[in-house]
């Protein structure tokens, strides 16, 4: 993710965009396998564990007979509808007021995503019955105005729970994007959807881990009806909260008083673009961000989405723009308080729900401050991890509560995996500080009033009130306490520095600059402060929206998610950590894992061969990747005659391991990138290029030199820094709009961020024909006659098995990626105008030339020729083409 001052609502950086295409309907199989899990008890224990409530239910007997009229026909389910939401109605009939459910058939009407600039990225959903917040109407066609949904099917057959068939697919994924929709939407903590299939109820209890589904419930049964009349009884009548079961507690509305006092705040600190940024405050809401550092709660006001991950099973990251609340409760209003007269500067806030056998990020940035490591790299202001403080007051509930047989036992401490972690100061006692300045996760309704009116929280209570913790995921631990790894904790932080994404330079010069600068943070945060970054990708190096601190700061790097304390002692392959997500295997906890994203991960990483050691050199590749990634989008380049996007396109697959190995490799061999009008741009990356080369293959050419060929930061950036010399001409302004947006083929997303052990196959890619398979070994076109003969200066061979007539029709593409590992490296004879000078016209007069001929030449694909798909995720989630955090 990335903390960005722009929306990426222009851009189409999830794979969702392509609303019917295969990639996305196998992703959300693939995303709910293994996670979609029976509750191991009854209904009753479903509703008491889950949904805990402050009211003692009683079971209203006039609605016994709610549903006798709902008889649904297959092929008719709409017909039926008037009868369904009779008998719903009846359910709540005796409700207060205040607390009153309704029922509106939504089955018409679909739903946008949650944000509006999101919505292109994502599909409309159709829930067919919409249940609002308590006391409220029929809500409307928006997800801020329903607290559930329900699916409707007429018949028991479709019933996709507990074990999803290949057939009930698309039903359980309908309930998926509710579920994900609602959490999204309300900051919800969990969701409720409900699924009716001909007289059965199913109730499916969705976090971001995984989701809990209930025993059957019979409508025509006393006993279904009184199931569901208690499930809206507890539904509405939370333990914690202000509105319904599982909203955060820390979460508010924003007032219309909040939304007046933000703008006003916004225009007197003239704030960059902020009219641009208040145009979906209905969206926006009030939080109380837990400073781990003094035990403090600090509210923000959140009026802004910059960024969020679209993922349900996921860190569902979300990044706002928002600003400290500095003002202070005077006679039950608040209203600006004098010792807070200057104007508040935008901030970002950015929440998630973290691994917990992870280190916290706050962990690492609060190292960064105890090293002095600021330069190249974010600040956090203030923050902490909920889930840690939550489950930390939960374990002492249970450890004074051992004589009580239904209290949980204690557990492990399941905040942190890295042992290296530093140790914090110790967190403040409950006793220690004033009632205001207490975070007290489970909310306070508004902020209390010390004697100065300073804004804070309720005192917290001396006993939890949940019979498990809310900001840590527990539905895990409901199956086994042996899959406790697998949950997730909620963290709440707020971030000083603000940038644009990479993507938005307005000279290819300021990239290069943005990325230098992120390079030396690199390596002020491993030097200083022993943090190896490890996810290097686009969304994590940011342009410097406007340098406060650091006037000459024009990049800086962040999101230190799968960041590592210390060097990893343990290969790839031997221990591998749990992501809980995408590959999920009992065992060790603590286990190493192949982390980043994909497109931008180190050739060696993706092998993942036994005895890999994730390194600096690995980060420094994809720092190398990110280049090529935004050169190839965003300027006018070639290589021999095909074009940037065409390139890209070849260039970042996700078929197999291999075969995006492979792709790399081929560009790597192939003749130089030729960046138009740009000759330090086009030496630059031929420097680099073949430093990564050497570095994949450091026998190639320069084996004589040993050690020098590996990459390292002086090697980097000593070609950064030659290139931005001041005797070196730049370009300016030469940003190009990236025409691969336009384009709907799944090749043309940006990457998805992974997390998985090492040897992780993606799904076989579909056959190729022996043209298909030809040029994407070669480069070839399948309309260009094949010449074998290399051209001057070049000398290379195919391997005798690669000829045509020896590749069967429909040959794999993995074997044939092994293939081109291992061919041989092209070796350039030493020629005059060898890489000297650049293959176009610049600022200093060189004369335009052709793009040189490779061994065969690559051209553009012909309209004619059926695109092979790649397999690309479907849930391109936390990292994307103007991605922002």
């Amino acid at each position: 993710m990335s903390i960005s001052t722009r929306s990426c609502c222009s851009t189409s950086y999830e794979s969702d965009v392509l609303r019917d295409s295969k990639a996305v309907r196998k992703g959300w199989e693939n995303e709910l396998k293994g996670h979609i899990q029976a509750f191991p008890g009854t209904i009753d224990n479903f509703i008491t564990i889950l949904v805990p409530c402050t009211e003692p239910f009683a079971f209203d007997q006039t609605a016994k007979d709610a549903f006798s009229n709902y008889k649904p026909q297959a092929g008719k389910e709409v017909e039926s509808y008037p009868h369904l939401l009779a008998g719903l109605n009846r359910l709540v009939a005796a409700f207060e007021a205040d607390k009153k459910l309704s029922f509106g058939d939504m089955s018409n009407q679909p739903l946008d995503f949650p944000f509006h600039a999101f919505k292109d990225h994502h599909h409309q959903t159709k829930p067919d019955i919409a249940i609002s917040f308590p006391g409220e109407g029929v809500p409307s066609r928006t997800w801020q105005h329903i607290a559930s949904v329900i699916e409707v099917k007429a018949t028991e057959g479709e019933d996709p729970f507990p074990r999803i068939g290949d057939k009930h697919v698309a039903t359980a994924t309908q309930v998926a994007k509710n579920a994900r929709n609602l959490m999204l939407a309300h900051g919800f903590l969990a969701s409720f959807v409900i699924g009716i299939y001909g007289h059965t109820v199913r109730i499916a209890h969705f976090d971001h881990t995984c989701a809990l589904v209930s025993p059957r419930i019979d409508l025509r049964s006393i006993n279904g009806v009184k199931a569901l009349q208690k499930f809206f009884w507890h539904f509405t009548h939370p333990v914690v909260g202000n509105t319904v079961a599982c909203s955060d507690p820390t979460v508010a509305r924003l007032s219309a008083g909040d939304k007046d006092w933000i703008q006003t705040q916004l225009r007197k600190a003239n704030a960059k673009d902020w009219e641009q940024h208040v145009g979906e405050l209905d969206n926006g809401r009030r939080v109380e961000v837990y400073d781990e550092d003094t035990g403090r709660s600090v509210p923000y006001l959140l009026y802004h989405l910059i960024d969020v991950n679209g993922r349900l099973f996921s860190r569902a990251t979300m990044v706002w723009r928002a600003i400290e609340d500095t003002r202070m409760w005077k006679d039950d209003e608040l209203v600006c308080n004098p010792a807070r007269s200057e104007p508040v500067r935008p901030q970002i806030v950015k929440e998630a729900w973290r691994q917990v056998v992870r280190t916290a990020e706050a962990d690492f940035y609060r190292r960064f401050n105890q090293r002095n490591v600021h330069s190249g790299v974010a600040t956090m202001v203030c923050g902490g991890d909920i889930g840690k403080l939550e489950i930390d007051w939960w374990r002492r509930r249970s450890l004074s509560s051992q004589s009580d047989s239904s209290a949980p036992p204690p557990e492990p401490s399941t905040s942190s995996c890295a042992s290296t972690a530093p140790a914090p100061a110790p967190a403040p006692t409950l006793d220690s500080l004033p009632i205001y300045a207490t975070f007290c996760s489970t909310g306070s309704g508004r902020p209390a009033t010390a004697g100065d009116g300073t804004p804070g929280t309720d005192q917290k209570p001396r006993e939890f009130p949940l019979p498990h913790p809310q900001h840590q995921t527990y539905s895990w631990r409901q199956l086994s306490p042996h899959l406790q790894h697998l949950e997730r904790s909620h963290m709440r932080m707020v971030i000083n520095k603000v940038g644009r994404p990479l993507t938005q330079f307005t000279s290819t010069r300021e990239l290069v600059e943005a990325v230098r600068d992120a390079v030396l943070g690199h390596r002020r945060a491993w030097e200083d402060a022993q943090v190896l970054h490890r996810d290097v990708s686009l969304g994590n190096i940011l342009i410097t929206d406007e340098p406060m601190d650091e006037p000459n700061s024009v990049g800086f790097l962040h999101d230190f998610d799968y960041s590592s304390m210390e060097r990893e002692a343990t290969p790839l392959g031997e221990e591998a950590c749990d992501d809980g997500q995408d590959s999920a295997e009992d065992g060790d906890v603590k286990q190493k894992e192949r982390t980043g994203t994909y497109y931008f991960m180190a050739m060696e990483l993706i092998l993942a061969a036994p005895g890999t050691i994730h390194d600096i050199h690995h980060d420094l590749e994809s720092f190398y990747w990110v280049v090529i990634w935004v050169v190839l989008r965003h300027t006018e380049c070639s290589q021999f005659v095909c074009n940037g996007p065409d390139i890209c396109k070849e260039l970042f697959v996700w078929e197999s391991d291999k075969v995006a190995a492979a792709a790399k490799k081929r560009f790597l061999r192939f003749d130089a990138l030729v960046v138009k009008n740009n000759p330090p741009l086009t030496k630059l990356i031929a420097e680099l290029t073949a430093l990564v080369l050497r570095n994949f293959q450091p026998n190639i050419e320069d084996s004589s030199k040993g050690p020098e060929c590996k990459l390292t930061y002086d090697t980097f950036l000593n070609a950064l820094n030659a290139a931005l010399a001041p005797d070196q001409v730049w370009p300016t302004n030469d940003w190009q709009r990236c025409t691969m947006l336009d384009d709907r083929d799944p090749r043309t997303v940006a990457p998805e961020v992974i997390s998985t052990p090492a040897g992780f196959k993606a799904p076989a890619p579909p056959l190729a024909s022996i043209d298909e398979l030809l040029r994407r070994a070669t480069g070839a076109s399948p309309h260009v006659k094949r010449n074998p003969i290399p051209p001057p200066g070049l000398t290379h061979s195919l391997p005798p098995h690669l000829s045509e007539s020896s590749i069967g029709a429909g040959r794999p593409l993995e074997p044939l990626a092994e293939d081109i590992l291992k061919m041989p490296p092209m070796k350039r004879q030493k020629t005059g105008d060898d890489m000297a000078a650049p293959h176009a016209s610049g600022s200093n007069g060189a004369g335009p030339s052709q793009p040189r001929r490779g061994p065969v030449s690559r051209v553009r694909r012909s309209a004619s020729i059926r695109r092979q798909p790649t397999r690309a995720s479907p849930r391109l989630a936390e990292k994307a083409e103007s991605k922002q955090v």
